[in-house]
């Protein structure tokens, strides 16, 4: 009888512990999608921007200002892919199907995204930067029910748009710090424009199934693949160029130079796209992780190079 207690008890252990491991793989599987498709990783480019540009105007981090940038991304990114779930089918299935999968918890979700944003820029902002970051996060959000059918007009509109748009987070950062606007930070701004362009639009070409769909006049889809990446390895030299030039002549410090590495990062990343075989989504991936690598190189710029 003891022997078959101990038997019972064994099994019972044995299927508790598997159950234990299941749940903890699903966990597991849950962060991950979580991270990669809820728009998590995406969003943590704010921040890491606003580090970066806060090294170069060597003005003191904060970490409330990191999380007021990195909720009010993460709230656009979540309500663009609710809003487009059924339209990414055809782009990004398994976006789609990590959404629709918590269809229901991410209204919720991206209530507590937007909560979170307003209660901190109000206690932490003063009255310019909660007026520019409200400003910012309704631009964002707009898009996709406004202004994107601007881009069934107009050639290349969603490009220059969502590029703007991201800019205008480099100008939130002496916004919110109250630093005066002189002319390194615009040099650096127009530097992160131009890059932005060459992202954005890059990232435009795993969208070019549902964008046709939808009859938006995206770039790739006007010039045409090969064409369009020849453009964007036009932009990343006209940006190489123009901050090599404004460090020599002294507009911007020295140590800025060590973002240069990065312009042949593009390089690398367009000409695999040129191979009509790519997994464009993987690559899109390294667009977006590229800037979360921004401020450990300024950071070791700031050692290693004159400020």
């Amino acid at each position: 009888m003891d022997d078959i207690n101990y038997l019972n008890i064994n099994k019972t252990v044995d299927y508790s512990f598997r159950g234990l491991i299941v749940k903890l793989d699903n966990a597991k599987k849950f962060i991950c999608n979580e991270f990669i498709h809820g728009g998590h990783l995406a969003a943590l480019a704010a921040p890491a921007l606003a580090i970066s540009t806060m090294l170069l105007l060597s003005l003191p981090i904060h970490w409330e200002f990191l999380l007021i940038t990195y909720l009010g991304t993460l709230c656009i990114y979540d309500y663009d892919y609710i809003r487009g779930l059924n339209i990414d089918y055809s782009d990004n299935l398994k976006r789609s199907r990590h959404i629709q999968k918590y269809q229901d918890m991410r209204i919720i979700i991206l209530i507590f995204y937007g909560i979170a944003f307003f209660s901190l820029l109000i206690y932490f902002g003063n009255l310019l930067s909660i007026i520019f970051g409200i400003g910012l996060i309704l631009a964002g959000l707009l898009y996709t029910d406004i202004f994107k059918k601007f881009t069934k007009k107009f050639v290349g509109f969603k490009n220059l748009y969502t590029s703007i748009s991201f800019s205008f987070l480099i100008i939130f950062t002496p916004v919110f710090y109250a630093y005066q606007i002189n002319m390194m930070f615009s040099v650096f701004f127009i530097y992160i424009l131009l890059q932005f362009i060459v992202d954005t639009s890059y990232c435009d070409l795993k969208d070019m199934e549902s964008d046709k769909k939808q009859d938006l006049k995206t770039l790739p889809i006007y010039f045409g693949r090969q064409k369009f990446l020849n453009f964007l390895h036009i932009i990343n030299i006209v940006a190489f160029i123009f901050l090599l030039v404004a460090a020599i002549i002294g507009i911007i410090p020295i140590f800025s130079l060590i973002l240069l590495p990065f312009c042949l990062y593009r390089i690398f990343y367009i000409n695999k796209a040129k191979n009509p075989e790519i997994n464009i989504q993987t690559l899109s991936s390294l667009v977006d992780a590229e800037y979360l690598f921004w401020p450990f190189v300024l950071f070791l710029g700031r050692i290693i190079l004159p400020v």
